[in-house]
């Protein structure tokens, strides 16, 4: 264990106990890892102060940290990982597709997934390196693993609900097509959080694909992006 995780691990140990323990393995964790019952407001209070004591650290000792992290036993070592790379545009740069989709192995549930693939990768990013992300997210869409599957969503929904930039869109057309006839409620629930992202920038675009793809998209996806471009609100 890296000397800094050991650190964190210490820090976690102070608050555990402080969240609903019952939490650890239910629907919203979805995962089996340990759970030390740490709240997620104190997890990333933590990750802050770790990065301000450490603010000397280069962005390649930071990524150390990061995988030491994401292969830590519990949830909350490895939702801290995906903070601090949130946190550190540099430690981003250097995380290669290689590298999330070994952390992306070691994730179970939605909320571990969505730690790594919600609001960490911006649309900027995606972009500056396009070729690259769209041929690794279309991957994902194929791999065995749900936790990847679910991640060649995910993963776009927050650049697309900042950019209208048509390679973003077209690739999330692409992707929900290829998972859309999945019942399971961690690719559904994507498809439907997807579609209302891409509802933000391109609400058109997206009207006229659910009305192309109305008996083949899962019901839940239907409904709640058709309420989503009705009101304007997320539920």
């Amino acid at each position: 264990m890296n000397k800094h995780h050991r650190r964190i691990v210490k820090d976690l140990n102070k608050y555990a106990g402080e969240a609903n323990p019952t939490m650890a393995g239910d629907s919203y964790t979805g995962s089996n890892h340990f759970y030390y019952a740490v709240r997620v407001p104190t997890r990333r209070k933590l990750i802050k102060n770790w990065l301000r004591v450490n603010a000397d650290l280069s962005d390649r000792e930071k990524l150390t940290v990061v995988d030491s992290l994401f292969h830590g036993k519990s949830h909350e070592e490895k939702t801290i990982a995906a903070y601090l790379l949130g946190y550190c545009p540099g430690v981003r740069k250097l995380a290669t597709h290689k590298m999330l989709e070994k952390w992306l192995y070691v994730l179970v549930g939605w909320a571990e997934v969505d730690a790594l693939c919600q609001n960490i990768f911006t649309a900027e990013e995606l972009l500056a390196d396009w070729n690259n992300w769209e041929v690794w997210l279309i991957k994902q869409t194929k791999v065995q693993n749900i936790s990847l599957r679910r991640s060649s969503l995910v993963f776009l929904t927050w650049p697309t609900v900042k950019s209208s930039d048509e390679r973003l869109h077209d690739l999330a057309y692409q992707n929900i097509d290829t998972l859309k006839y999945e019942s399971d409620i961690l690719i559904t629930k994507a498809i439907s959080w997807l579609l209302r992202s891409m509802a933000e920038t391109r609400p058109k675009s997206v009207v006229a694909y659910l009305e192309k793809n109305e008996d083949t998209l899962p019901k839940i996806a239907m409904r709640e992006t058709r309420r989503k471009l009705k009101t304007g609100k997320k539920n």
